[in-house]
C-alpha cells in the first residue's frame, strides 16, 4: 500500500467539471463512442503527452494552395470535420441560450465515485471509523437543548450588542441546533447476531441428536472441501488471463497496434473465447462439483467485466487522443495556409478548435496524478483488478489508512456467515433438494400430481431460501466487498442501496448490486445507444436481455439444464415496471413494497424447485 493516496479533497477536483450532481448537466447522457479508425493516423506521430505538439499531419489540407493532395485526402479531412460537427449535440449542452454558453458533456458522467461508507457501516459504525460509545441519541438531544437555551438567553438579554457580528461559538451553536438527531443501531446489530448464533447452535445440536452425524460428515461440507487446490489454480489462471487487455493497450501505447483498427476486435473476440472456455473447463475438463463451478463462473464474470471496462475505457480515450492529434495538426496547417480568409475556412477553424477543447477536457478531467496514456502500466491495472469495482477509471477516491480491527471484524463476519449458510443449507435446504430430485426421477402420473408435489416442495424451501438470500447479500455486498475495500484503501463503499424499501423492480435492479449496475449502465445501456444508435427503450430491453442470458447461464452451470425459467422471469420485469409506473399503482408505495417482498421471498424458491423437478 505504498502508492499515492488520493484523498477526498483531491479527488473532488476531478469531478468538479464532470459530476452527475451538477444541475447544469444531463442526468442521463448519450455516450460519444465514435472512433477515428478511418483516418490515416499512421502518418501522425501520437505523442504520450496530449498537450505537446506533434508532427505535421498528412495528408495536407485542401485549403493549402501550396501543397498538392489527392481527392481521397480531401474527403478524409472533410469527413473528419463533418463528424466533429455531428458530435456537437453529444458533447455540449446549452445552459444559456441568450449568451450562447454551453456545458461540456463527458462520456464518463454516468458513473460517479465518492468517498462514502456502505449503508450498514453508516448505521452501525461511524463512517470510516470504528468505535462504540453506547447510547448517543440522548446526548445529542441534551446538547441540542442546551444550545437552544443559550441562544434564547442571548436573544432576550442586553449583554450582546445588537449590531455585533456572530462569534465562532454562536455559529457552532447554530450548527448544533440545525443538526438532525440520529440514533445508532449498533446494539440491535449485536443482539441480532447473538440471536442468529444461538439459533445456529440449537440447530446443530438438534441435527446431531437426530442424525448422529458430525460437521465433517455433512454433505455440504464434504462438497465445499473437495478440489480446493484445483479450484484455486483455475481461479488464478482466470485472473492472469485478463491481462490480455492490458497487453493490447500496452502495445497500443508503444505504437505496435492501433486500438481503432485491430485492438477492439482482438479484445472482443477474446472476451467471447474467455467466457466460453471458463464455462467449459470446470464442467468438462476439471469435473468440479456445482459449488466450485458456480464460484468459478461468477468470478469469471467479474473478471470479464473488469477486462471489458479497462479495455474500452482506454479504447475510447485512444479515439479522443487520436482525434486531438489529428485536429491539432489540421488546425495548424489550416492557419499556416496562405489562402485568404473565408467564411467556410473560419467555420472549419472553429470546428477544429472545439474538437481540441473537448478532447483536452475529456482527457485531462479523468485524473490528477496520472494522465492518459501514462495510466497504462502494470501497477495501475493490478490495483484496478484488486479494487471492489468492475468499472474502470484512472483514479478513485481513497482512504488514508487500513483499519486492521475493521478488517478482522469483516473476516470474522465472512467466515461466520459462510458457516451459518452451510448449516442452513445442510439442515433445511439439502433434504428438500433430495426430495426434488426424487420427484424429477419418478415417473409422471399426471400434470396435476407433478404440480401439486412441486408446490409442496416450494413451500417447504421458502423459509430457508429467504434466510439464504439475505445471508448471500450480506456476505458478498457488505462483508467481502467492504473487507477488500479496506485492504485496498478504496473509498467508495456504495455497493448497495436501501433495496429493502423498493416499490418497483426498476429500483431493485439499480440498487441491489450497484457495481454491476454501473457496469451495465455505462458499457451496455449507454454504449448501445451511442454505438448501435438504439433508442432508450431499445437499450433498456437489450440491457435486461443480456442480464437475463447471463443469469440463465448461471442456472445452466448449477443444474446442467437449459430451461429458460429464470430468463423468462427476468424479462417479465419489463412489463411489471411499466405496470408499476401507471397512475393507479405509482402512488401505492406500501402495496408496491409488499409485492416486491413477495417476489423476493418466493422467487428463488420457485426457480430452484422448477429446475430440480421439471
Amino acid at each position: 500500500m505504498t502508492e499515492n493516496i488520493l484523498t477526498d479533497s483531491k479527488f473532488k477536483k476531478i469531478q468538479r467539471l464532470n459530476s452527475p450532481q451538477n444541475p447544469n448537466r444531463r442526468s442521463s447522457i448519450t455516450q460519444d463512442t465514435g472512433s477515428y479508425k478511418n483516418f490515416d493516423l499512421d502518418a501522425t506521430t501520437v505523442s504520450e503527452d496530449t498537450n505537446t505538439s506533434v508532427t505535421e499531419l498528412e495528408p495536407p489540407l485542401k485549403y493549402s494552395s501550396d501543397i498538392k493532395h489527392s481527392k481521397s485526402q480531401q474527403e478524409l479531412f472533410e469527413k473528419h470535420v463533418m463528424e466533429i460537427k455531428q458530435r456537437y449535440k453529444l458533447r455540449y449542452r446549452a445552459i444559456n441560450t441568450a449568451n450562447q454558453t454551453k456545458d461540456v458533456i463527458s462520456y464518463f458522467e454516468d458513473v460517479n465515485f465518492e468517498l462514502r461508507p456502505s449503508i450498514l457501516d453508516g448505521a452501525v459504525n461511524e463512517p470510516f471509523q470504528l468505535h462504540f460509545e453506547g447510547p448517543t441519541m440522548e446526548r445529542q438531544i441534551r446538547t441540542k437543548e442546551r444550545a437552544k437555551i443559550k441562544k434564547l438567553k442571548r436573544k432576550y438579554t442586553n449583554s450582546t450588542p445588537l449590531n455585533s457580528s456572530p462569534s465562532s461559538s454562536d455559529v457552532e451553536q447554530e450548527e448544533i441546533i440545525d443538526t438532525k438527531v440520529t440514533a445508532s443501531f449498533s446494539g440491535l446489530y449485536v443482539v441480532l447476531w447473538m440471536m442468529i448464533g444461538f439459533g445456529v447452535l440449537k440447530t446443530i445440536v438438534d441435527y446431531y441428536g437426530q442424525t448422529n452425524r458430525s460437521l465433517k460428515e455433512w454433505a455440504i461440507v464434504e462438497i465445499m472441501l473437495t478440489d480446493l487446490i484445483v479450484i484455486a489454480a483455475a481461479d488464478l489462471v482466470m485472473y492472469l488471463a485478463i491481462y490480455f487487455g492490458f497487453i493490447i493497450h500496452w502495445l497500443c501505447k508503444n505504437n505496435v497496434l492501433s486500438w481503432n483498427r485491430s485492438g477492439w476486435k482482438l479484445v472482443s473476440l477474446y472476451e467471447v473465447a474467455y467466457l466460453c472456455f471458463f464455462i467449459y473447463l470446470p464442467e468438462h475438463v476439471l469435473n468440479l462439483h456445482w459449488i466450485g463451478k458456480i464460484f468459478l463462473f461468477l468470478h469469471s464474470l467479474v473478471l470479464l467485466m473488469k477486462l471489458h471496462s479497462f479495455s474500452f475505457y482506454n479504447g475510447y480515450l485512444w479515439s479522443i487522443h487520436e482525434e486531438l492529434q489529428y485536429s491539432k495538426n489540421a488546425l495548424q496547417k489550416l492557419k499556416d495556409s496562405h489562402d485568404e480568409a473565408s467564411e467556410q475556412k473560419d467555420e472549419i477553424i472553429e470546428t477544429l478548435t472545439k474538437s481540441i477543447d473537448f478532447c483536452n477536457f475529456e482527457i485531462n478531467s479523468q485524473s490528477i496524478l496520472e494522465k492518459f496514456p501514462q495510466n497504462i502500466n502494470i501497477k495501475n491495472f493490478f490495483m484496478f483488478t484488486m479494487f471492489p469495482t468492475v468499472v474502470y477509471q484512472i483514479e478513485y477516491p481513497r482512504t488514508k489508512k487500513i483499519r486492521w480491527d475493521y478488517v478482522v471484524e469483516k473476516i470474522v463476519a465472512i467466515f461466520g456467515t459462510i458457516f451459518i449458510m452451510v448449516v442452513n443449507a445442510q439442515v433445511f435446504m439439502y433434504p428438500v433438494a433430495i426430495r426434488c430430485l426424487a420427484v424429477r426421477n419418478s415417473p409422471w402420473t399426471s400434470v396435476l400430481d407433478r404440480f401439486s408435489k412441486w408446490v409442496g416442495l416450494m413451500i417447504d424451501i421458502v423459509p430457508s431460501f429467504i434466510v439464504m438470500y439475505l445471508l448471500v447479500f450480506y456476505l458478498i455486498w457488505d462483508a467481502i466487498l467492504n473487507c477488500i475495500a479496506e485492504l485496498t484503501l478504496f473509498g467508495d463503499r456504495y455497493f448497495y442501496g436501501d433495496w429493502w424499501n423498493c416499490v418497483t423492480w426498476a429500483e431493485f435492479s439499480r440498487i441491489w448490486n450497484v457495481p454491476v449496475h454501473k457496469f451495465l449502465l455505462r458499457h451496455v445501456y449507454h454504449s448501445s445507444i451511442s454505438s448501435m444508435k438504439l433508442s432508450k427503450s431499445q437499450a433498456t430491453f437489450m440491457t435486461f436481455c443480456i442480464s437475463s442470458v447471463v443469469h440463465e447461464l448461471a442456472m445452466y452451470v448449477i443444474f446442467k439444464r437449459l430451461r429458460f425459467y429464470l430468463f423468462f422471469f427476468q424479462m417479465l420485469q419489463l412489463p411489471l415496471v411499466s405496470l408499476t409506473n401507471t397512475k393507479f399503482l405509482k402512488k401505492k408505495t406500501v402495496f408496491g413494497n409488499v409485492v416486491f417482498w413477495l417476489g423476493i421471498c418466493t422467487g428463488p424458491s420457485v426457480m430452484c424447485t422448477l429446475y430440480l423437478t421439471i
